[in-house]
């Protein structure tokens, strides 16, 4: 005879995976950091694709800091409004921290919640693809990217650098990036904060488990993989902008990834039936 809590477990498991009750479940946490580091290698995508077209990053903002101080002294030279691309991308990464942070207030860990985070992220990057895709933004239209450029070629990339519309996309990365990490952060996986690797290397080799088994040290290994995926997305996201599919293809893979990622919470299992389960064991 099943014991209470596998009653409990198979009653809540019942219940229609798309139903509204089991939209306002929390998620178990069980895995819950495989999305979270799926989104490091669209940070690897993105600001591949953001650097090539406009000097600056989309997601990681110490860098953009040390460009914004720069600017004050008139430095690098030839790059006069890179200050100012700077500046743009992180007062929307602030913007992004500040209004997801609300969800707080939403049960963050409800699959609702998380789900509709995840589908405006991945909508702001769609729009920042569908830009890219029409050149409407030319910065951010290039494809079959040289390794090399001669002084015609430099002098219309840093036209189309300067040009006021290359504004648009990079705050629309920035903007979910902030999105991006407060998630992490809710999740509580603060060890993968998903677009910085200067705190996560230093971590990682600092950690005195380091060398522990697979099984005994899982922050140790989200960190390791937070490196690769994140460098992978970077690489990728350059092969693809050395191809003929530019860097519209980089921004329309990292979306649909945000996409799949808001489409699995949605099913993803409910911490109640997880709990229920773990007691029956």
């Amino acid at each position: 005879m099943a014991t209470q809590p596998a009653v409990v477990a198979l009653a809540l498991d019942s219940t229609h995976w798309l139903s509204l009750a089991r939209l306002r479940d929390d998620i178990s946490l069980s895995y819950a950091d495989l999305p979270v580091l799926a989104c490091c290698m669209v940070s690897g995508l993105c600001d591949s694709v953001a650097f090539n077209a406009t000097g600056t990053f989309a997601s990681m903002q110490t860098g953009n800091t040390i460009f914004l101080a720069l600017g004050a002294s008139g430095l690098p030279a030839n790059a006069p409004l890179l200050w100012l691309r700077a500046l743009v991308s992180i007062v929307a990464f602030w913007a992004g921290c500040l209004i997801f942070s609300k969800s707080r207030h939403l049960h963050p860990q409800r699959k609702a919640t998380l789900s509709m985070s995840f589908l405006v992220q991945a909508a702001f990057v769609f729009a920042a693809a569908a830009l890219s895709q029409t050149r409407a933004v030319p910065a951010f239209g290039r494809a079959l990217l040289e390794t090399t450029l001669d002084d015609v070629q430099e002098a219309a990339r840093n036209i189309d650098e300067d040009n006021p519309l290359a504004l648009l996309p990079l705050a629309l990365l920035a903007f979910q990036f902030g999105g991006q990490i407060v998630v992490s952060r809710l999740l509580g996986f603060n060890e993968v904060p998903t677009n910085v690797l200067t705190s996560l290397y230093c971590d990682l080799l600092s950690d005195p488990l380091l060398l522990a088994r697979l099984d005994k040290n899982p922050k140790r290994n989200r960190r390791l993989a937070a490196i690769v995926l994140l460098v992978a997305g970077g690489v990728i996201g350059g092969w693809l902008q050395r191809s003929r599919a530019g860097m519209s293809s980089a921004l329309w893979l990292a979306g649909s990834i945000k996409f799949v990622i808001a489409i699995a919470w949605i099913g993803w299992r409910s911490k109640a039936i997880y709990v229920a389960c773990e007691r029956a064991v």
